[in-house]
């Protein structure tokens, strides 16, 4: 499906940071008001990706949305309570955890303060929801100067319909759409 995009853009890393975002009980558990059907799949993958690349010393930062600013609470007429933002994987998995109340991991946050310390250049976005937080997040680390690399097998939305249409726009213009398989090939070569 992104063939044409990777005729241009080769996979290839240098200071890659592995970024979940919002791999949490509101998106994963079949109570929550929020749960994504499908998720189970995607979670075994990140977590698979995550044990892969801990050898090579690449930073894993998680996102936990939690609460909501105005204007998601204007959209959605809730907010996301502390019993719904406890994450599906450990804490001792990551480096760093980043607690945020809207789309952007970068807005409000200490993201790239975090990124920039560590002299990171390029980041590979896993997590939910492909078209709404993770999307938002690759476009905003895409004009603060960060590579971006979505992993398809490890990125989850409503529906394949919202997944998909939002992989092939930024695989048109922000970024590289790459299997978790093929991502832990080229990070082992580099």
């Amino acid at each position: 499906m992104f063939y044409k995009e990777r005729e241009r853009h080769k996979l290839s890393f240098s200071k890659p940071a592995l970024l979940v975002i919002d791999v949490q009980n509101y998106f994963f558990d079949k109570n929550s008001p929020a749960y994504l059907q499908g998720s189970d799949r995607v979670l075994a993958n990140i977590q698979e990706l995550i044990n892969k690349l801990r050898p090579k010393n690449i930073p894993i930062i998680a996102t936990i949305h939690e609460g909501g600013n105005h204007q998601m609470y204007k959209w959605w007429g809730n907010v996301i309570e502390s019993n719904w933002a406890k994450l599906m994987i450990e804490d001792s998995a990551f480096d760093y955890i980043i607690r945020k109340d809207t789309y952007d991991a970068f807005y409000n946050t200490i993201l790239e303060n975090v990124l920039n310390s560590l002299d990171i250049d390029q980041i590979i976005i896993t997590g939910v929801m492909t078209h709404l937080c993770c999307e938002t997040t690759a476009r905003s680390a895409f004009v603060r100067g960060f590579d971006v690399i979505m992993v398809e097998d490890c990125l989850w939305d409503k529906d394949e319909w919202y997944h998909y249409a939002s992989l092939k726009n930024l695989a048109h213009g922000f970024s590289i759409i790459a299997s978790s398989d093929e991502i832990v090939e080229c990070i082992f070569k580099y």
